[in-house]
């Protein structure tokens, strides 16, 4: 789909500038937040919703915990205000998006059934498994070993002696990766994923808190409605960096009904007519959302994709202790994607993906052997995370052995010895 085209008396940037000074401010108050630690000494602890998991597993109040509660509470009245207009990683997107086009780059979002599925397997992983795994431990004790000790689920809240979970705290990186991890996050989730796999890429088809919020969305009563005149011209749908078809949904629905929707009500602004508002509504709760467009790639690279998503996610997880689970989500999205340009390498005369053409009359280009080159590095370079991610797992299995047999004597260090064979 095309810019959208200036028009007369139609202020297209008017939420944008809006949204804009919003999420500057977020940003502000984390500089504050973190300015009146370094004076204080002590502060009210990070705002992680990672948090979440802590709370589902051991029953831990934590001010993540809390922040996120507020957050999915929004939702379900007002839809993803939150994602748009006070997400700092959705942010980042944008300004990455926003970059580019000054650039003359303009990614085209990809659409696959894969990446559908991740962050909804990611939530479940977060959100339900603990649940799961705990039950599993107390009905089948022999399962521990391989999934690990679950705690007892106790509902309280953390002292600030405990280190790690309280509300108030004086180690305010104690739940955070460093800083150096911390860059490589956000440029991977707020710009490489922008620049390979399109607009909001990350919000899309990776984040599992986004999953949760897309369902709660489905509940909302405040949606994006056709209040007045649709033309059918589309500038709505030009606009959308979510890569909604806006005019058909409101065509057809009277409303946009996707979850997908981040309500940065650009389509609003853009409307010639005046058509869109924001409005409250009957929610579409489980009824067929959005409309369907079609893949970009077939059910046999998708399996690939799968395959290869699955391999990357469980080299990159918790490397070295370091790798935190947002940052090997997107590396293993980017890595099942990079497999399928591959797969299409060897197989057509014709490649192109996003804008660079890396195979043309059946000859690779200058960029398509740079793409091959650099695959083969990060193929060498996953194999050897593999390799150390079996041997850390290996390591966790006969320790876990070990813990359940009091620690030491001769059956911990037999419990520990069959756990590595």
């Amino acid at each position: 789909m095309p810019a959208a085209p200036a028009l007369p008396g139609v202020d297209r940037h008017r939420f944008a500038r809006r949204r804009a000074a919003v999420l500057i401010g977020v940003h502000l108050l984390i500089g504050l937040h973190l300015a009146h630690w370094k004076i204080a000494g002590r502060t009210l602890a990070p705002l992680e919703l990672n948090e979440v998991m802590h709370t589902l597993e051991l029953g831990l109040v934590t001010a993540g915990f809390l922040l996120m509660a507020t957050a999915v509470l929004s939702v379900l009245v007002v839809g993803r205000f939150f994602c748009s207009w006070g997400c700092h990683l959705l942010a980042l997107q944008d300004l990455c998006a926003w970059l580019l086009r000054r650039a003359g780059i303009h990614p085209v979002p990809v659409r696959s059934r894969l990446l559908r599925l991740v962050p909804l397997g990611a939530a479940v992983y977060m959100f339900v498994w603990p649940q799961v795994a705990r039950l599993l431990v107390r009905s089948w004790p022999s399962l521990t070993p391989l999934v690990g000790p679950r705690p007892d689920f106790r509902l309280r809240v953390a002292t600030e002696a405990e280190g790690w979970a309280s509300f108030v705290t004086s180690d305010f990186a104690r739940n955070l990766p460093g800083p150096g991890m911390a860059l490589l996050t956000f440029l991977v989730c707020g710009f490489v994923v922008v620049w390979l796999l399109g607009t909001r890429s990350f919000c899309r088809d990776v984040c599992p808190y986004g999953a949760l919020f897309s369902a709660a969305d489905r509940f909302a009563p405040g949606r994006i409605v056709l209040a007045g005149d649709c033309t059918g011209c589309a500038l709505c749908t030009a606009v959308c960096e979510t890569g909604l078809r806006v005019h058909e949904e409101v065509a057809r629905h009277g409303q946009v009904t996707s979850g997908d929707c981040l309500k940065d009500l650009d389509c609003v602004a853009v409307c010639p007519t005046g058509g869109l508002a924001f409005g409250f509504r009957r929610p579409p709760l489980l009824a067929r959302r959005g409309v369907a467009r079609p893949y970009d790639t077939s059910r046999g690279e998708e399996l690939l994709a799968a395959a290869v998503f699955l391999v990357v996610l469980l080299a990159t997880r918790g490397l070295y202790r370091l790798v935190p689970f947002l940052l090997a989500l997107t590396l293993a999205g980017l890595a099942a994607f990079a497999a399928v340009v591959a797969l299409r390498l060897a197989r057509r005369p014709e490649v192109r993906w996003q804008r660079w053409r890396l195979r043309r009359a059946g000859r690779l280009t200058t960029a398509g052997a740079a793409f091959v080159g650099l695959l083969l590095l990060a193929g060498g370079a996953t194999a050897h995370a593999a390799r150390l991610r079996w041997h850390e797992w290996r390591g966790d299995r006969a320790w876990n052995a070990w813990q359940l047999q009091s620690g030491d004597g001769p059956l911990a260090r037999a419990a520990a010895r069959r756990a590595l064979h």
